[in-house]
C-alpha cells in the first residue's frame, strides 16, 4: 500500500509540473523586413504556429506583430515573393527581427504588363509571362518558337522557305474575319515583328490577352498583345562580354514521293485504257518497248526519267548564326550592345551558270544598342536602337511557284538539259511542244535564268526621359518618348532567255542515236531591270504619368497616357491619336481591382465617328493570403481567381476598293475617265467618265470586341505553377462589303459597305509548370500547356444563296466545304442504282457520292461542311529538362488538333490535263482503283481509276481528299554542357557552354506525305529538320 501511495504523488508532481509547462504562454512579438534592405517592413505577411491550425496573425502597416505560443513550437511566417521562414521558439521575444529572403524566382513574381510592371500576385488580367529560355532555341525567328510554348497562342509554319519561314499566330485563335486579326507586337514599346528580334538580346516577354490587359493600347490592343523588352544591362556591373555561334545542318523534313518514268508511263497507258477501253496496245502513248528503254536507262536525253526533286533541291544546305553582347555600367551609365548576324540558304540545287548564284541566300544583320543614363539622382534618359540590315538573293520566280512547277512536269517528256556541243555559249534546256504554239515549262531553266536581289534597311530609334518625382510624393514618375522609325527597300533582277530544245530523229530500234531541235531561241545577253525603291517613316511620340504607393494595407496605382503616331509610305500620312489609364487597387494583397480606359482616334473616320471610348475592369481575390487558408498553405502556397470584362475596339478596318479613308468616295484607279463612251453619227467622239470603286460612309465606326475572361492561378507544394482561363469574345462592327445587296439596285462593280459582320471567339488555355532542384546537382522541370478556341461567324452579309453550304453565317471561320464521299463504284449496277451525278462524265471507279438532300441528283445543292478549318483550334505543347552537374537534356513537343487541309489540285490529281502534264504522286499510285484489278484490293482503294485527261467528277473538293491535320511533334531536343569553372577560368572564361540541338526531328500524323502544317496542300517549299550545333562563351 506505501508503494502505490509513493506512485500516485509521482504521478501528481509530473502531471503538475507537464501542466505548468504547457500553460506557460510565452509571448513572440517584433517585425518582419526585408533582408535585401534591412529596413523595409513587410506589410500583411502571415504568421502562424507550425501545426497548431488557427493560431496566427498577420504583420501590421509598420510590418510588426504579436502573437501567443509556447517554448517549443515553430513559427512559420510566409510571403509571397520571399522564402519562408521556420522560427523555433525558446522563449519571450519582445523585439524579435525576421528578415525575409526574396525568393529565387523574385523575377517570376514581377510581370511586364501595358506601360510598365506589376507584381504578379496583384496581376488580374490574363497575362503569361514568358521564360525567354524556353524560347531562344535555334530558330528563324521567335515566331517560329511560340506554337505549342505559349498558352494562348496558335501558331502555324506553313513554308520552310528561308526568309519566308515565320509562322503566322494569332492570340486566342482568330477572332474577327475583318482587316486584321493578329497580335499587336511590342518590342521596347514600339510597334515592331518577332522576325526582327534575337532571343538573344530579350529580357522579358508577355503576352496580354483579356480586355483588362489589352485595353491600355486602345484601338491596337484588339487582338492580343506580345511585349518584349529587351535587355539594358546593370548599374554598377562589370562589364561582361556573351559570344555565341550555331552552325545548322537543315535537310527537307516531308515532301512528296513521285512515281519514276516507267510507272508514270504504265499509269498513263492504264488511264488512256480506262477512257478508252477498246483502244490497242498499238495506239498507246508508250508501247512497252519505250517504257523498257526508259527503265534500263539506255539514253536519258531520249528516254528520260528525271527526279526532278532531285534536279531542283540539294540533299542538305547549312546556316550560319552568331551573336556578341556587351552589358555593363557604372554608378550613372548602363549599357546593352549586341550585334547578331545570320546565314540563311536555300535547298535549291543551282550553280553558277551566269553572272550570279541563284540559290535562296539571305544575310541579315542586326545591331542593338541600349544606354541608360543617370542625368541626376531622378533623372534618367534612355537610348534605345535598333539597326537592321536585309539582304535577300534568289531566283526571280516565287518558290511556291517553282515547286509547283515539280508536281506538273512529268519525268518523262525531256531531260533538265542535254550535253552542251563544241563551241556552245549556252545552256541546251530540255522542252517540248505541248501545243502548236506552247512550251513545256522548265523548272531547272526557270531557276537558273533569273535572279533577284533586295536590299532593305531599317533603323528604329528611341529617346526617353524619365522622371521621379518622389520629393513631390512618393510614388509620382512621368516619362516621355519620342520614336523615329526608316524604313527603305531597293531590288532589281537579271534574267536570260534559255536555249530549248527537244529530241528528234530517234527510233525504239536505234534509241543511241538522235538529233536536237532548237525550239526556242535563247539570248546572249543578260536584261536587267531599273532599281525599284520603296521606303517608308513612322514617328511617334508618347508621354505618361503613374502613381503608385502604399498606405497600410491599401495599395494605389494609377497610370494615364497619351500617345501620337504618323505613318507614311505615300503623300498623305496615316495618322491617330489616344488617351489610355489605369486605376489599380489590392487590399492586402487580398482584394484587387483594377480598371482600363482607352479613348483613341482615327483619321479614317467621318468627324463625328473618329473617336472611341474602350474601358475594361477586372476583379481578383487572393484567396491563400486569408487567414482561414493558412491550414492548407504547405499544399496550396497561392491561390488567386480573377475575372475581367471589357470592351476593346480596332481602326484596322477593311480598305474597302483600295480607300484608305472611308468618308470619302474612291474613283478606280483615281481616274476621271476611267470609263469611255464612244458615240455620234460617225461613231467619232470619246468622252470619259469616273467609275467609283468605293461609296463613303459617312456612319462607319470602329469594330469593336466585348471581352470576358474568368481564371484562376495557384502554386501547388512550392513547385507546381498551374493557370486556367476560360474566354468568352463577342466582336461586333466589323466593316464589310453588303453582298446582300442585288445588281439590280445599280451597284455594279462596287457595293455599300458598313459595320454588319459579328463574330463569337470562346475557349479555354491551361498551363502548368514545375521546377525542382533535388540537390545541387541535379534539378529538373517540366512544363505543359494547351489552348482550345472556337470561332463561329454570327453575322455575315452575303447573298440570298439558293445552297446553303455556301452560307457562312452560324458557321466556323474559314471552314471546309465540299461532297461527302462514299467511296468508289465498284461495278455499272452500283453506277445504275444511285443518284444520278452532274458534276461530269463517270465511270467504274470513279468518285460516288452523297445524296444529301435526297432529290436523286448530286449537285451544287449536296454541298455541306466537311471538316476543320485549317487554323486549328487545339494548340498544344509539353517538354522539360533534366540538369546534372554540367549536363542538360531539353525535350520540346507540340502539337494541334480539330484542323484539316486538302489532298488536291497538282499533286493528287494525276493526268488532270488534256495532255501528259501532272505529275504523279506515290501516294496515289500506291492506293488508286485498277480497272479489272482485284475486287477485294479495289474495294479499299483510297482514290479513283486515273484517266488522261480532265475528270471534273473526280477532282470536286470532298471527304475523299479531305485529311485530318492534327498532329505532334518533337520539335525540339537539345543536349548541352556546361564546363566547370576550374576548365573555362584557365581559359580566363567567366563561363562555357556546348549544345546539340535537332529541331523539327519527328512527326506523327496521319498525312505522311506532306508536313502537316503546310499551307499549300501537296505542294509549297517544305518545313526543315535541323541538327545544330553551337557554342556559347562568357568573358
Amino acid at each position: 500500500m506505501r508503494k502505490l501511495y509513493i506512485i500516485q504523488i509521482l504521478l501528481l508532481c509530473c502531471l503538475g509540473v507537464m501542466a505548468q509547462k504547457a500553460g506557460k504562454s510565452l509571448t513572440i512579438s517584433g517585425i518582419v523586413v526585408d533582408k535585401s534592405s534591412d529596413k523595409e517592413p513587410i506589410i500583411g505577411a502571415n504568421i502562424f504556429l507550425k501545426d497548431r491550425p488557427g493560431v496566427g496573425t498577420t504583420t501590421d502597416l509598420d510590418g510588426r506583430f504579436k502573437v501567443q505560443a509556447h517554448k517549443g513550437d515553430v513559427l512559420i511566417v510566409n510571403y509571397i515573393g520571399y522564402d519562408k521562414i521556420e522560427y523555433f521558439v525558446t522563449d519571450s521575444q519582445t523585439n524579435l527581427v525576421l528578415k525575409m529572403t526574396p525568393s529565387a524566382t523574385a523575377l517570376d513574381e514581377v510581370v511586364v504588363v501595358g506601360m510598365g510592371t506589376q507584381r504578379k500576385v496583384s496581376v488580374v488580367g490574363a497575362i503569361t509571362s514568358v521564360d525567354i529560355g524556353d524560347l531562344a532555341v535555334p530558330a528563324t525567328s521567335l515566331n517560329n518558337s511560340l506554337g505549342g510554348r505559349v498558352p494562348g497562342v496558335i501558331s502555324i509554319q506553313s513554308s520552310g522557305e528561308p526568309g519566308k519561314n515565320i509562322s503566322e499566330f494569332w492570340v486566342r485563335g482568330i477572332g474577327t474575319f475583318g482587316a486584321n486579326s493578329s497580335a499587336l507586337v511590342l518590342i521596347d514599346g514600339l510597334e515592331g515583328d518577332l522576325s526582327q528580334v534575337d532571343p538573344a538580346d530579350v529580357e522579358s516577354f508577355s503576352v496580354l490577352k483579356d480586355a483588362s490587359a489589352t485595353a491600355i493600347y486602345g484601338a491596337r490592343g484588339a487582338n492580343g498583345v506580345m511585349i518584349i523588352s529587351t535587355k539594358g544591362g546593370d548599374y554598377n556591373m562589370k562589364t561582361k562580354v556573351n559570344v555565341s555561334a550555331e552552325n545548322s545542318f537543315n535537310i527537307m523534313s516531308d515532301f512528296p514521293e513521285f512515281v519514276d518514268g516507267p510507272r508514270y508511263m504504265e499509269l498513263y497507258n492504264e488511264a488512256d485504257l480506262s477512257r478508252n477501253p477498246n483502244k490497242s496496245k498499238d495506239q498507246l502513248l508508250y508501247s512497252d518497248r519505250r517504257i523498257q528503254l526508259t527503265r534500263d536507262g539506255v539514253n536519258p536525253y531520249v528516254y528520260p526519267n528525271v527526279d526532278w526533286q532531285d534536279v531542283i533541291f540539294k540533299k542538305m544546305t547549312m546556316t550560319q548564326r552568331a551573336n556578341i553582347n556587351v552589358s555593363g555600367g557604372g554608378t550613372k551609365v548602363k549599357y546593352y550592345m549586341s550585334l547578331n548576324v545570320s546565314h540563311d540558304s536555300g535547298l535549291l540545287n543551282t550553280e553558277k551558270a551566269y553572272s550570279w548564284n541563284n540559290n535562296i541566300n539571305i544575310m541579315n544583320y542586326t545591331f542593338q544598342n541600349n544606354i541608360s543614363y543617370k542625368l541626376t539622382p531622378t533623372t534618367t534618359i534612355r537610348m534605345n536602337m535598333n539597326a537592321q540590315i536585309r539582304q535577300n538573293k534568289g531566283p526571280n520566280i516565287n518558290s511556291a511557284d517553282l515547286f509547283k512547277m515539280i508536281l506538273t512536269t512529268t519525268p518523262v517528256t525531256f531531260p533538265a538539259t542535254y550535253p552542251a556541243q563544241p563551241g556552245d555559249t549556252y545552256i541546251r534546256y530540255g522542252s517540248d511542244y505541248q501545243s502548236s504554239d506552247y512550251l513545256y515549262p522548265n523548272p531547272y531553266a526557270q531557276m537558273m535564268t533569273s535572279y533577284k536581289e533586295q536590299n532593305a534597311n531599317t533603323l528604329n530609334t528611341v529617346i526617353k526621359v524619365e522622371q521621379d518625382f518622389g520629393f513631390v510624393t512618393k510614388g509620382l514618375k512621368a516619362n516621355i518618348w519620342v520614336n523615329f522609325k526608316n524604313w527603305s527597300s531597293s531590288s532589281y533582277n537579271r534574267s536570260i532567255t534559255p536555249y530549248l530544245f527537244r529530241a528528234v530523229g530517234y527510233s525504239e530500234d536505234s534509241p543511241l542515236e538522235y538529233d536536237l531541235e532548237r525550239i526556242q531561241e535563247g539570248a546572249d545577253y543578260i536584261a536587267q531591270s531599273d532599281i525599284a525603291r520603296s521606303s517608308d517613316q513612322t514617328f511617334e511620340f508618347q508621354g505618361n504619368i503613374s502613381y503608385n504607393r502604399q498606405f497600410g494595407l491599401h495599395n494605389v496605382g494609377g497610370m494615364l497616357m497619351y500617345r501620337q503616331r504618323e505613318y507614311r509610305s505615300d503623300v498623305l500620312p496615316n495618322r491617330n491619336q489616344g488617351v489610355s489609364g489605369r486605376f489599380t487597387y489590392d487590399y492586402g494583397q487580398r482584394y484587387l481591382a483594377e480598371i482600363n480606359f482607352g479613348y483613341n482616334g482615327t483619321e479614317r473616320l467621318a468627324k463625328k465617328k473618329r473617336f472611341g471610348f474602350f474601358p475594361a475592369m477586372s476583379l481578383g481575390w487572393v484567396i491563400s493570403n486569408e487567414k482561414f487558408f493558412e491550414p492548407l498553405k504547405n499544399a496550396v502556397n497561392n491561390l488567386k481567381v480573377r475575372a475581367s470584362y471589357g470592351l476593346v475596339g480596332s481602326d484596322d478596318l477593311a480598305q474597302a476598293g483600295g480607300s484608305y479613308y472611308l468618308y470619302i468616295d474612291k474613283l478606280t484607279d483615281n481616274k476621271l475617265d476611267q470609263i469611255k463612251w464612244t458615240f455620234g453619227e460617225s461613231m467619232n467622239h470619246t468622252l470619259g467618265g469616273p467609275e467609283i470603286a468605293y461609296y463613303a460612309n459617312l456612319d462607319a465606326v470602329w469594330e469593336k470586341a466585348k471581352k470576358f475572361d474568368i481564371g484562376v492561378d495557384m502554386t501547388l507544394f512550392d513547385h507546381w505553377n498551374i493557370t486556367i482561363d476560360y474566354f468568352y469574345d463577342k466582336r461586333y462592327d466589323i466593316f464589310m462589303e453588303r453582298q446582300s445587296w442585288p445588281n439590280s439596285l445599280g451597284y455594279g462593280k462596287a457595293k455599300p459597305w458598313g459595320n454588319v459582320g459579328k463574330m463569337d471567339n470562346k475557349g479555354v488555355e491551361f498551363s502548368l509548370n514545375y521546377h525542382k532542384n533535388f540537390s545541387k546537382d541535379l534539378g529538373a522541370s517540366f512544363q505543359a500547356n494547351l489552348t482550345y478556341n472556337k470561332n463561329k461567324l454570327v453575322y455575315k452579309d452575303e447573298p440570298d444563296y439558293p445552297t446553303i453550304w455556301k452560307s457562312e453565317t452560324g458557321k466556323p471561320y474559314s471552314r471546309l466545304t465540299g461532297y461527302i464521299s462514299e467511296g468508289l463504284f465498284q461495278s455499272q449496277e452500283e453506277i445504275d442504282s444511285s443518284p444520278k451525278q452532274e458534276l461530269g462524265s463517270y465511270t467504274v471507279g470513279d468518285v460516288k457520292y452523297m445524296d444529301i438532300n435526297e432529290d436523286g441528283v448530286i449537285n451544287a445543292y449536296d454541298k455541306v461542311p466537311i471538316g476543320y478549318a485549317r487554323t486549328p483550334e487545339v494548340m498544344f505543347g509539353f517538354g522539360g529538362t533534366i540538369a546534372y552537374k554540367g549536363f542538360d537534356l531539353t525535350v520540346n513537343f507540340t502539337g494541334a488538333g480539330n484542323t484539316s487541309t486538302f489532298f488536291d489540285s497538282e499533286g493528287m490529281w494525276p493526268f488532270q490535263l488534256d495532255y501528259p502534264g501532272y505529275n504523279v504522286v506515290h501516294e496515289y499510285f500506291d492506293n488508286r482503283f485498277i480497272p479489272g484489278g482485284d475486287s477485294e484490293r479495289n474495294a479499299r482503294a483510297k482514290y479513283p481509276v486515273v484517266h488522261n485527261g480532265t475528270s471534273s467528277n473526280n477532282y470536286q473538293a470532298s471527304t475523299l481528299y479531305q485529311r485530318d491535320a492534327s498532329y505532334i511533334k518533337l520539335k525540339t531536343a537539345e543536349i548541352g554542357y556546361n564546363f566547370p569553372k576550374r576548365i573555362y577560368a584557365k581559359m580566363g572564361l567567366g563561363g562555357l557552354r556546348v549544345f546539340v540541338n535537332g529541331n523539327n526531328l519527328l512527326c506523327f500524323d496521319d498525312l505522311k506525305v506532306i508536313d502537316p502544317e503546310s499551307n499549300y496542300g501537296t505542294g509549297g517549299y517544305p518545313t526543315q529538320r535541323a541538327l545544330t550545333l553551337g557554342i556559347q562563351a562568357t568573358f
